[in-house]
């Protein structure tokens, strides 16, 4: 007997804006405050959350007057749910990129503290008929904004989780370390592992440990700027690539050099897809060019996990 096509499981459908309704009950474990987030009737959203229980044959949340709990069922559909969104939101850019005509525009991601601007104005002034537009990143989606199709090109700093995607190198970036003005080592042109092996060292919240220095508590630091903030707060010291402490100067935060470090690399990604495209071509050729690399785009770098880029 032949297979049936994986289409005509009619138990596989699943009704995104149910998920998405889903989703908001179970961050606010409230039907008010997540209706009036969604911007629907509550009671639209009661039974829109019915209709989905009885779609999976499951009950997703226990709910009294005083309280809304998640099943586990309910617990595990909310670690699957971000996924199942985040990929079809993924498709439809991939298919809207898909139907642009050829060559007529590109998406730039960037990290913060990235200047891309010469690079852009370059590649603009010699390809008109491109449309370049450029969004901000932050480190633990420089892999995800090309995978998903947010970026054609992302300028990132490796490693990047991405390894599948094609990296090219552009420059080194130093590692400096961010300390308050006032703070003892602030008195010192550089710095060494040994002299921060006392210090409290801060990360982004979900990255590893850094090899030097003490483990912070966790604080909600995603960004620079927030992990800028505590540095400038006596909450501990940061370590910053040098594109970012150029970029972020500020009376209270001191840069130093990291002696025996070593350096992030600045670099773009792309899929394999993208970066055989003319226009994609194109541009990183520019980046190469301004950088001061070679003419010929280097071998695409392995994939590194040893710490993670800020």
């Amino acid at each position: 007997m032949a297979r049936q096509a994986r289409y005509l499981d009619l138990s596989a459908e699943l009704d995104l804006r149910k998920l998405r309704y889903f989703l908001a009950v179970a961050h606010h474990l409230n039907f008010g405050r997540a209706a009036a987030e969604l911007m629907v009737a509550q009671p639209a959203l009661s039974r829109a959350i019915q209709a989905l229980e009885a779609d999976l044959r499951v009950r997703l949340f226990d709910r009294n007057h005083h309280k809304v709990t998640l099943t586990p069922a309910g617990a595990a559909l909310a670690r699957e749910a971000e996924t199942l969104l985040a990929r079809a939101a993924a498709a439809r850019r991939r298919v809207r990129a898909a139907g642009r005509a050829p060559g007529t525009a590109l998406t730039i991601a960037f990290r913060p503290g990235i200047i891309i601007t010469d690079v852009v104005q370059r590649f603009t002034a010699e390809h008109p008929e491109v449309a370049v537009n450029a969004i901000r990143i932050e480190w633990d989606e420089q892999d995800a904004a090309v995978a998903d199709g947010r970026a054609d090109i992302a300028w990132i700093r490796t490693p990047i989780a991405g390894s599948d995607l094609v990296i090219t190198p552009l420059f080194t970036d130093p590692e400096m370390i961010a300390l308050p003005a006032a703070h003892p080592l602030a008195r010192q042109d550089a710095v060494s592992p040994a002299d921060l092996a006392g210090e409290t060292m801060l990360r982004y919240d979900t990255a590893p440990e850094h090899q030097v220095g003490r483990p912070s508590p966790r604080r909600g630091i995603r960004t620079m700027e927030e992990k800028l903030e505590a540095v400038a707060l006596g909450h501990g010291l940061a370590l910053v690539p040098a594109t970012a402490a150029a970029y972020y100067q500020r009376p209270d935060i001191t840069y130093r050099p990291v002696t025996g470090a070593q350096p992030y690399q600045v670099a773009l990604a792309a899929t394999s897809e993208t970066a055989q495209r003319p226009e994609a071509q194109a541009f990183i050729t520019t980046a190469l060019a301004i950088s001061g690399a070679n003419s010929r785009a280097p071998d695409p770098m392995p994939r590194a996990t040893a710490r993670s880029a800020p």
